[in-house]
């Protein structure tokens, strides 16, 4: 048995033991206590460090940052107080969100914000903002749901798209409209001519294409440089537009050419008027850096459904009506029909046989002679081409000589003819029949400077001929369309010797100064005016074709009549001092190896 100290001292053991386990106890608590706080103290940091962060980025955000509650605006970073215009006298803070939309977005607004709670992740929308001083510019917005000082709240960030959509609306327009006019460009107007058939088809109506193109728009150019053109083509765009009804579109094809679609309809009619004022709209005169323009225009029309169904037709169709049109005299309308359809198909195959023609061979010059009234001899032939085709027959130059005309065979057709007819003459004097003067007439591509005198010094060279014995023939109105080239080269043409006559006089618009100014030879008396001298009824006949001789003398020029087929015709003339004679009435046009038998056969005595 343990005697009192004993247990006294175990006593005290225990409650050392039990004593040091507490304070060991105490020890850990406190130091987790002390950790514990450590690590909160750090996400107090942490936190305050991302709220501090997160501040600054909104701040220097240059997005516009506003946070709404209750539909006021309860904070705004410095790029939403720039963007809306906060000042002294109008605050954001505080705005109704619904007021600084557009009255037309409101709505859409209204029902955005009360979604915008719902959802998870920011939605963007572009919108029309309304800054404080009641200016409208684009946005693009993005929303979302948030806790802001305890309450439920919207995110919203703004950013100013005005400059953007701006570029993006000019560069669509750009995509769509011609640059120049203003008017919508090719690809446009197909997408609006479909959209014309498809309403057109659902409700029964016609439409109309009608392909509009300046008559001689190139000389305007030509003449007084590309910007007074390009004026003027704004200008006829303009009233074009003008001219046009409601629902009319206008287009420019390209060039001076522009495409019409017009909607028929319970109320719109084409009737001759539409196309009048149209026209006259053209025709009327612009005065551009002090120039007086005028111009007229040719215009083909095409019908939905009747002459197409699409629109890729009806464009081709109306083209084919205007070619016909100016063709046909210019400042005039064609409608396209199944008649012009054949014409077409007519001059599409002319247009693939003409670039074999001369390679095959199927060219030839006839000549009909020009006889002196005062001699009865036969001073010079005219050179008239013709075309031999094995699949087309017989074409005289009208037929062929404009489709040529719009390509570069036009020079080697012209090359071929005044070597073919100077080296005929050549033979002919060679064989003792004379040294006759040889006509040929130019076209309009061929009176195109130094390629024209190229091929005349080459074929005057090649033949041996004196430049005398070549006469070119130019009709009025071709002189005239480019009077400073014109002058130029039949200046260099008379130093070289070339004759010069001025074929169908009578017919253009000559000017009598311009007519003074160039060196010519001959004047031609257009064969409609021979042709009158035979119609007893037309009384003014002889005194037109007297003023022609006088005018002709007067500048010391030849007068040679066309067409004279009767004695009657003959006698008029050699009465009023015709001094040589073109015509049936000696004989038609015959090719080169007639020419002998015909000269050798002539009687001059029968012509005095």
């Amino acid at each position: 048995m343990n005697s009192p100290e004993e247990l006294h001292a175990r006593q005290l053991a225990r409650e050392s033991r039990a004593r040091e386990e507490a304070e060991r106890l105490l020890e850990e608590k406190s130091l987790e206590l002390f950790l514990e706080m450590q690590e909160r103290q750090r996400a107090l940091d942490a936190l305050r460090e991302s709220e501090e962060r997160y501040r600054l980025m909104v701040e220097l955000s240059p997005d516009a940052i506003l946070i709404e509650s209750e539909g006021k605006v309860v904070f705004a970073n410095e790029a939403a107080k720039k963007l809306f215009l906060d000042s002294e006298s109008l605050r954001l803070l505080g705005q109704s969100v619904l007021d600084l939309a557009a009255e037309a977005y409101r709505e859409q607004v209204a029902e955005r914000l009360s979604r915008a709670g719902q959802l998870t992740e920011p939605v963007q929308v572009e919108e029309i903002a309304k800054r404080l001083d009641g200016s409208h510019f684009e946005v693009s917005v993005r929303r979302a749901a948030l806790l802001y000082a305890g309450q439920p709240a919207r995110q919203i960030i703004a950013r100013d798209i005005s400059y953007r959509k701006r570029l993006e609306r000019e560069l669509a327009y750009q995509a769509t409209h011609d640059s120049l006019t203003g008017a919508i460009n090719r690809s446009s107007l197909i997408d609006k001519l479909n959209d014309a058939i498809g309403f057109a088809d659902r409700h029964g109506f016609p439409v109309w294409v009608a392909f509009v193109d300046l008559d001689r728009f190139k000389q305007v150019n030509d003449r007084f440089g590309h910007a007074v053109g390009d004026t003027l083509l704004r200008v006829i765009t303009d009233r074009l537009t003008n001219a046009l009804r409601r629902d009319d579109t206008l287009g420019r094809y390209g060039g001076d050419e522009f495409v019409l679609v017009l909607r028929g309809g319970p109320e719109n009619h084409l009737t001759p008027g539409v196309i009048e004022r149209l026209m006259d709209s053209v025709c009327e005169p612009v005065t551009v850096d002090g120039h007086e323009l005028k111009v007229t225009c040719s215009i083909g029309i095409a019908t939905y459904p009747v002459d197409g169904r699409s629109a890729e037709t009806l464009m081709h169709h109306a083209d084919a009506a205007m070619y016909v049109a100016k063709e046909s005299g210019r400042n005039l309308c064609q409608f396209y029909n199944n008649e012009l359809n054949a014409q077409l198909q007519y001059r599409s195959t002319i247009e693939s046989e003409l670039p074999h023609a001369l390679e095959r061979k199927e060219f030839y010059l006839v000549y009909q002679p020009q006889i002196s009234l005062k001699t009865g001899r036969i001073e010079g032939v005219e050179a008239l081409l013709r075309w031999a085709s094995p699949r087309l027959g017989e074409l005289k130059p009208d037929q062929f000589i404009p489709l040529a005309e719009q390509t570069p065979l036009i020079n080697q057709i012209g090359d071929w003819v005044v070597r073919q007819a100077l080296q005929c003459a050549a033979q002919w004097e060679r064989d003792g029949l004379g040294s006759l003067r040889i006509g040929v007439n130019l076209s309009a591509r061929q009176l195109n400077g130094i390629e024209l005198l190229r091929i005349v010094q080459s074929a005057l060279d090649d033949s041996g001929l004196s430049p005398q014995r070549l006469e070119l023939e130019l009709t009025e109105s071709l002189m005239m369309s480019d009077i400073r080239l014109t002058l130029k080269t039949l200046n260099a043409l008379h130093k070289m010797g070339v004759q010069v006559a001025v074929d169908d006089f009578g017919t253009g618009y000559s000017s009598l100064v311009y007519l003074q100014r160039l060196p010519l030879n001959c004047l031609k008396i257009d064969r409609e005016f021979v042709s009158a001298l035979s119609d007893p009824a037309d009384r003014h006949a002889d005194a037109i074709v007297s003023t022609l001789i006088r005018l002709a003398h007067s500048l010391n020029l030849r007068v040679v009549a066309e067409g004279v087929e009767t004695r009657r015709q003959l006698e008029l003339l050699s009465k009023l001092g015709c001094d040589e004679i073109q015509g049936y009435l000696h004989g038609a046009p015959q090719r080169a190896e007639s020419i002998p038998d015909l000269l050798r056969t002539h009687l001059p005595s029968d012509w005095v």
